[in-house]
């Protein structure tokens, strides 16, 4: 597959000084969001895995076909050295909510290349569509500081109109909902004597995270989402937007706690570990 033109690293090591085998971890992290992240996780997991994270290309072209920018991302991730100077071996490749789409797919290209299948694990997979972006711009707004209560009110209904005019289009509800979000936090950010940029650099996140959403929806799951193992949060539905995966384990944590639940993070790593790490660190 292709290299990407993508300056900066492709991927973001986890674990300081880790040598083991490569754990590949894709997610769209954002700073200050509620829900864990795979840093929360790495650190839970014994072991020496060398945990990486995915970066998100910085420049995704505007232009062109659909699938062609979704496979941008796939290109970059993939088409970069990710294993480190000694090429050690890719043991597994986690995905959470949407980047589970892209983990299945990194799942099937490292398979062709090392000649044997890693560990496929899905936290709360998920295929994005348009209520998934509905749910993400209602929390921003919810825990939006410098607007009242009326005006809260008004953006979550302004949302409800975008999400009804945009039906099944993600890319259509994307764009209205990127500019109700930027105009609400150029104000609220205004009242609070916070300068413009800031709310052009939050706008530009939200946008990175729209379009991050949008690749995944157009790429699709790989053939292996099926033989995966999902890690699932209470009330979650077990990626059946994507269809059913291999084999499904649930715990009794929120959305928000899986990544840095210690009982996921254990089990977790007795499904990455060959037997004879597991062995020794049993209790």
């Amino acid at each position: 597959m292709p290299g990407s033109h993508d300056t900066g690293p492709a991927w973001s090591p986890l674990v300081a000084g880790a040598d083991g085998d490569v754990v590949l971890a894709v997610d769209f992290a954002a700073t200050g969001r509620r829900e864990a992240t795979f840093a929360e996780l790495a650190g839970l997991l014994p072991g020496s895995f060398d945990v990486r994270q995915a970066v998100p290309p910085p420049d995704v072209p505007d232009t062109g076909a659909e699938d062609d920018r979704a496979r941008h991302y796939l290109h970059r991730w993939a088409g970069q050295v990710a294993y480190g100077p000694a090429a050690r071996p890719v043991r597994a490749v986690l995905g959470y909510c949407a980047g589970c789409v892209f983990a299945s797919r990194l799942a099937d290209i490292v398979e062709r290349r090392q000649g044997e299948r890693p560990v496929l694990l899905l936290f709360d997979p998920e295929v994005p569509g348009v209520p998934n972006l509905d749910r993400d711009i209602r929390r921003a707004v919810g825990g939006m500081d410098g607007v009242s209560e009326e005006e809260r009110a008004e953006l979550l209904r302004g949302i409800g109109r975008i999400r009804d005019a945009a039906g099944d289009d993600f890319d259509k509800a994307a764009e209205a909902f990127v500019a109700l979000y930027r105009e609400a936090y150029a104000t609220a950010l205004a009242r609070m004597g916070v300068g413009g940029d800031f709310a052009e650099q939050l706008t530009r996140l939200f946008r990175s995270y729209a379009g991050y959403l949008s690749a995944a929806r157009h790429l699709g799951p790989g053939p292996g989402w099926a033989s995966a193992t999902s890690l699932l949060s209470v009330g979650a539905t077990g990626g059946r937007t994507g269809g059913r995966t291999g084999r499904e384990i649930r715990f009794p944590v929120s959305q928000e706690d899986l990544l840095r639940d210690p009982g996921v993070a254990r089990t977790a790593f007795e499904l990455i570990s060959p037997p004879e790490m597991t062995d020794d660190h049993q209790p």
